[in-house]
């Protein structure tokens, strides 16, 4: 986007600008986020409903959803649903990465001596994914916003801010 007009924004402008971002955000994040909550996003390893590919309907239901409740259009839908196929690739690219880890874990369990070092090792390198995944999702929710007008992310926001009134 053309930041170049930025600087001349009067500053409670872009207070208003930034706490719509905010609501834009949460409102994108709660599709997503709330579907790896509850165990049925991308790279669950087969938990829930992910495994028969329900989580990715319910997301992309969400999405579109809301993407209909602020008009954008097929081309912004389009747009945005290539955003989330990327980010839906590369959690589910990550399962077998995961299955190592868990047979890491269980093989310092099992050992006749629990290897705690093992043990930290996996946590360390696990909090690095978990990190690495958390701004691939913030990204993914900033090029999204990205594409929907103002407008859009204002009426996003307001719909957001109604859901958890």
């Amino acid at each position: 986007m053309d930041n170049e007009g930025s600087a001349t924004i009067p500053r409670r402008n872009r207070k208003r600008l930034a706490i719509v971002a905010t609501g834009v955000v949460g409102v994108l994040a709660a599709a997503v986020g709330i579907a790896w909550a509850a165990g049925v996003g991308p790279g669950m390893g087969g938990h829930g409903l992910c495994r028969n590919g329900m989580g990715r309907d319910f997301v992309e239901f969400r999405i579109h959803k809301a993407l209909g409740k602020v008009n954008a259009s097929a081309a912004q839908e389009q747009q945005i649903m290539a955003i989330v196929d990327g980010l839906f690739a590369r959690h589910q690219a990550m399962r077998t990465e995961r299955q190592q880890l868990h047979q890491r874990i269980a093989a310092a369990l099992t050992d006749p001596t629990v290897d705690r070092a093992a043990l930290e090792a996996v946590r360390v390198e696990a909090m690095d994914r978990l990190d690495q995944g958390s701004r691939d999702l913030v990204k993914a929710i900033a090029d999204i916003a990205e594409i929907l007008t103002p407008a859009q992310r204002q009426q996003l926001a307001a719909l957001h801010k109604q859901h958890f009134e």
